[in-house]
């Protein structure tokens, strides 16, 4: 009896792992392969690249400090004219103005679809560039020397005291937080000027004033925003403020002679500017 019941245990187990089995490939069957994730199912959940979290747009004001360097030719024209005023042939000094700059801007822009850049800015600089040049002896019309005096001379000087600029900028965001760009517009500046014609025997033919200026500008740079408010920029600029002239009549120790001799003096002003800046925008 137990020998029975031992048999039908074994013949109802191995019919019980029978039907399992079949049961599993009858499930595997009609639920089919495990499809493999698509290219489009790949990339939707591939994580986006982060947008850019900075705009340009917006009011700024900030510093700035650097280094100018220009052309300051001075023209020497003897008047009525050369063969008349045969001690002077027309000629030409060149100082070459440098000094330091410092100052202050203001400016708006506004970003239009992620890459370009409009703008204004208007700046403020006060400055130290200078320059004088002195010829002795100096050329007579004659294609010789007026005299070997040292005392002889044809002195220019010129000096910048403080410019500004107004001007458009225009640029694109290559990268989330760089600015490079464009800039163009009015220049203006407070200039001295002054010239010499001496022949040392009291005779002279002197020039000084002052004056303000207004010309064009040009040039360019870059930008570099370092937090949500604050960025960092290097800038360019060319300035031509024009030429100014003065004709001057022959002195006496200082006194007008009434002497049909004049000396005109045309002096040129231009020149460069590099500046770095640090601006807060709001």
């Amino acid at each position: 009896m137990i020998l029975l019941n031992v048999t039908g245990m074994k013949q109802l187990i191995r019919l019980t792992i029978l039907f399992c089995a079949c049961a599993a490939l009858a499930l595997t069957a009609v639920a089919g392969p495990e499809p493999l994730p698509s290219g489009k199912e790949m990339k939707q959940v591939a994580p986006a690249p982060p947008e850019c979290d900075y705009t340009w747009t917006g009011f700024y004001f900030g510093g700035n400090a650097g280094y100018g360097w220009g052309n300051a030719d001075t023209h020497f024209d003897p008047l009525p004219d050369a063969a008349t005023f045969a001690d002077l042939a027309p000629q030409t000094l060149h100082p070459h103005p440098e000094g330091f700059i410092g100052g202050g801007q203001v400016g708006y822009n506004w970003q239009w679809n992620k890459w370009l850049v409009l703008g204004v800015e208007t700046d403020f600089q006060g400055s130290d560039i200078e320059g004088s040049r002195r010829r002795s002896p100096f050329l007579d019309n004659f294609g010789g020397i007026a005299d070997e005096d040292p005392n002889v001379f044809l002195e220019a000087h010129e000096r910048m005291q403080w410019f500004g600029t107004t001007r458009g900028r225009i640029g694109f965001a290559p990268l989330c937080r760089l600015l490079i760009y464009a800039t163009g517009g009015l220049a203006y500046g407070n200039v001295d000027y002054s010239a010499q014609t001496n022949f040392d025997n009291g005779i002279t033919h002197s020039t000084k004033f002052t004056e303000t200026n207004v010309g064009w500008t040009v040039g360019g740079g870059f930008e570099w925003a370092l937090t949500h408010h604050w960025s960092v920029k290097a800038e360019y600029l060319y300035y031509d403020l024009g030429d100014q002239s003065r004709t001057e009549p022959q002195l006496d120790d200082g006194v007008p002679t009434g002497s049909i001799f004049f000396v005109r003096n045309r002096f040129e002003t231009m020149g460069n500017i590099v500046r770095g800046g640090l601006n807060f925008k709001f």
